[in-house]
């Protein structure tokens, strides 16, 4: 099972924006070290948060990354020209030493459709035809393409990837439908922070749908995680951000797009069902769970949230590549 870390670049508005690329840069490099499998960055926009633009953090990391690695976690694929995440994708594909995996997603707050003018009823097309604009581009001379959404004729990218055929495309899906379309349309899936049961479930409508097709469809999970020496500890230092940051959720929407119990739930049910928080012993074993019964490929982790303090992140990372990575990778 291969590990990945997503790297936060969303802060409160409060917090000062001094030394953050110094930190993105720290972080990348001790999950480099680490031997972690992918850099995730995420994408969201018009928050009243602090929250860095994915393309320019990803293009100012790669050449951070060494042997992992760096990837859109997600790409809010409908808000988007496919022609110029093409060349985004392409162009960091030569900037990380073709490492870079596109991961999309259709996104869920009708703020963010409205402040990019993209009528919501149409995502799912704007979704489905950009997949392919995308791939056909990584991996055609010249292409027309004629869809609901977007028509050219004759349009060409350059550079093409360094990867051949092209850089992997994986979604990010969190309801039984959409994880059986990122079986049909990609090359993988990552799913979200639904509770346990849920994430069996999809994962088994996912290899269903999977063994219908030709290729390797790789399956992952999202989880939040931390590790402290203690368990009280770690529950201190993530308790309140974690509650905060699903808090928000529930604001943005989130619980209402994707198959889920209330974001409102109670610490110990959240806890349960969607974080990994204990000592090392304890998150090992809480990860084996989830590998053993969903046969993972990928686990993608997040250690920081919005209002943590930055060395109980530091810590929490150092104890995980110390003492959880070696047992579950």
């Amino acid at each position: 099972m291969d590990v990945s870390y997503f790297l936060v670049t969303q802060f409160e508005p409060s917090r000062s924006m001094e030394g953050i690329p110094d930190e993105f840069v720290h972080q990348t490099e001790l999950v480099r070290d680490g031997g972690f499998h992918t850099l995730f960055v995420g994408e969201h926009h018009a928050t009243d948060d602090n929250y860095f633009l994915n393309e320019a953090v990803i293009s100012y990391l790669a050449d951070h990354v060494g042997e992992m690695h760096l990837g859109t976690g997600m790409c809010l694929l409908p808000y988007h020209n496919p022609v110029r995440i093409a060349e985004f994708g392409a162009t960091v594909d030569h900037l990380s030493g073709g490492r870079f995996r596109l991961g999309v997603a259709q996104g869920y707050r009708p703020e963010e459709y409205a402040a990019f003018g993209v009528d919501k009823s149409d995502a799912l097309a704007r979704f489905v035809e950009g997949v392919q604009v995308i791939e056909r581009l990584w991996t055609e001379e010249r292409v027309d393409y004629e869809g609901k959404v977007f028509s050219f004729e004759d349009v060409t990218i350059n550079p093409k990837p360094v990867q051949e055929p092209r850089p992997e495309i994986i979604t990010g899906a969190s309801n039984e439908s959409s994880v059986r379309r990122a079986a049909k349309l990609t090359d993988g899936w990552i799913g979200a922070h639904v509770p346990f049961d849920v994430a069996r479930e999809q994962t088994e409508a996912f290899h269903d749908e999977a063994s219908k097709l030709d290729g390797d469809r790789r399956n992952g999970l999202a989880r939040e995680v931390f590790v402290a020496e203690t368990t009280e500890a770690a529950e201190d230092a993530v308790r309140e951000p974690l509650m905060e940051k699903y808090g928000s959720y529930s604001d943005w929407g989130q619980d209402d797009a994707i198959e889920s119990d209330d974001f409102d739930s109670p610490w110990d049910q959240l806890r349960h069902e969607r974080f990994v928080v204990g000592t090392p012993a304890e998150v090992v074993e809480a990860i084996e769970r989830y590998r053993d019964a969903l046969d993972l490929d990928e686990l993608k982790i997040r250690m920081q949230f919005p209002t943590i303090a930055l060395s109980d992140t530091h810590r929490s990372l150092e104890l995980f590549v110390d003492e959880v990575l070696p047992e579950i990778a």
